[in-house]
């Protein structure tokens, strides 16, 4: 457990590092005030432990509990209640997501209840539609475009200033503990199965899920008019280094025991009703999750303590100044950089990399993210700026993503659909979202349209980047098996002549 605790502050620290140290240096730069500077410093520190826990504890319990249930549910053998009890997780986990909160207090004009009741249930469908899949042995392809083609429809129909917001829920339904469970959930029905596609149909529910929250979103967007106004008087605290580190460490504290006492309700009904487990996993998973609670709380305190502050005030004060120019290249620079230090990447990379017994490697994977995220995040600085409707670039993006799923393998768009529900993290919400924000606000644009949506594209560009990894990856193997094929007839012919 030490051995793996320093490996995971390593990593995290080689993670967090390279994104402090250049809004550290933009904070010098533009003369951010002191309080800040020192808030964001100590958010950073926060980060790094939060990550190491978490990443360390998730390992051990989180996707030790989706298997166990996974392989519980396939067990009983009973087709109807496993797909009732993939629709109740798929709600409870999205019930009680921290970043659905915000996004549903973020649009007045919908009841809070209402948008987030509908939102979990559009997760519990297409979760339990991705499980049916997995056990009927159905085309993911289909599935995936079936409910592409569901959104194009709804997008052609729907209010404006609904199509960012739609798009970004997708991502922020897909949090740092919804990832792992569904993964791991989704890892132990496949691995019953027992066939040679079950690798593959281990990933893609995650993708499949992060489907329904957008078309819900949608078809509110029917029936509900947003006006244009947004209130950004909480992006900027009044509360000193020490308060605002409190306040954001109560709060995340109760967030995280709220998501996790559902997960963790589930799990022990399937232990009381069979689910037999030995004393000393129980006591392994226990502390694990002790470790993600910690983890989960250090990484969402200093994601809003520092984070949020700063990225709103970066994006006004770079806006301002005469360094405004540099705004698309250091968006290409930040997106790069801040893919890696979200949570749930790290978990589902090491996942995907121990599924696949290393032929997809973590850091293949890492650069593939990094470079569809660094594409993202200039998008959504560009569009703010050039103000440029998302339904330009969503429409001719996801059907890109749609023709690639027919050229790539199996596995790769499985992946890339999951990776790109994982890329839109706590980051992206409490960095990336406020600078557009503040650029956006400087500019006098409408938030909702413009500034909105940069959780759309980071959920967006990575299942392009990752869709074309897996054709390159394919012709790679395809020329390395025809170069063995022909070394070997080479060696047949000339043992034949000697």
């Amino acid at each position: 457990m030490k051995n793996k605790i320093k490996e995971n502050l390593i990593d995290s620290y080689k993670s967090v590092i390279p994104i402090t140290i250049i809004i550290l240096f933009l904070s010098f730069l533009l003369k951010v005030s002191n309080d800040l500077i020192i808030s964001f410093f100590v958010s950073s520190i926060l980060l790094i432990l939060g990550i190491t826990f978490f990443t360390t504890g998730a390992d051990i319990s989180i996707v030790e509990i989706g298997k166990s249930m996974g392989n519980f549910l396939v067990k009983k053998g009973k087709f109807i209640l496993t797909l009732l009890v993939t629709l109740i997780l798929g709600i409870v986990i999205t019930l009680s997501e921290p970043d659905l909160m915000v996004l549903a207090s973020e649009l007045p004009s919908i009841p809070n209840d209402l948008m987030i009741t509908l939102v979990s249930l559009g997760i519990g469908i297409f979760l339990m539609l991705g499980v049916y899949r997995i056990i009927k042995r159905k085309s993911y392809r289909k599935m995936m475009s079936i409910s592409l083609f569901i959104i194009f429809v709804l997008l052609y129909f729907t209010n404006s200033n609904f199509v960012s917001v739609s798009f970004d829920a997708a991502g922020v339904t897909t949090g740092p503990l919804t990832v792992p469970v569904i993964v791991a959930f989704g890892y132990g029905i496949a691995k019953m199965r027992n066939d040679k596609d079950s690798n593959v149909d281990v990933f893609g529910l995650g993708g499949l899920a992060s489907m329904g929250p957008v078309i819900v979103l949608l078809i509110l967007g029917l029936f509900y008019k947003t006006d244009n106004f947004f209130d950004t008087t909480s992006f900027v605290s009044n509360l000193g280094v020490l308060d605002k580190i409190l306040t954001s460490l109560l709060s995340s504290f109760k967030e995280i025991i709220v998501s996790l006492l559902p997960i963790v309700i589930l799990f022990i009904i399937s232990t009381i009703f069979g689910n037999k487990i030995k004393k000393e996993k129980v006591i392994k998973i226990s502390l694990g999750l002790i470790l993600t609670i910690l983890g989960l709380t250090l990484f969402l305190t200093g994601a809003k303590s520092g984070f949020i502050e700063m990225g709103y005030l970066l994006g006004i004060k770079i806006i301002s100044s005469d360094y405004k120019d540099f705004l698309i290249p250091l968006g290409l620079i930040l997106g790069f950089i801040i893919i890696t230090a979200e949570p749930a990447i790290k978990v589902l990379t090491k996942q995907i990399s121990d599924l696949t017994e290393g032929s997809i490697s973590r850091k293949m994977i890492n650069l593939s993210l990094s470079i569809g995220v660094s594409l993202a995040v200039a998008l959504s600085i560009s569009r703010v700026i050039y103000n440029i409707p998302m339904i330009y670039i969503i429409i001719p993006g996801y059907f890109i993503a749609a023709m690639l799923m027919y050229f790539t393998p199996k596995m790769f768009i499985n992946i890339a659909f999951d990776s790109g529900g994982a890329a839109c993290g706590a980051l992206t919400t409490s960095f990336l979202l406020p600078f557009c924000i503040g650029i956006c606000t400087y500019l006098e644009r409408n938030v909702l349209s413009l500034a909105f949506g940069v959780g759309s594209l980071v959920c967006l560009t990575p299942i392009i980047t990752i869709e074309l990894l897996g054709i390159i990856y394919d012709y790679k193997l395809k020329l390395l098996r025809s170069k063995r094929n022909n070394f070997d007839e080479t060696i047949i012919d000339y043992e034949v002549t000697s």
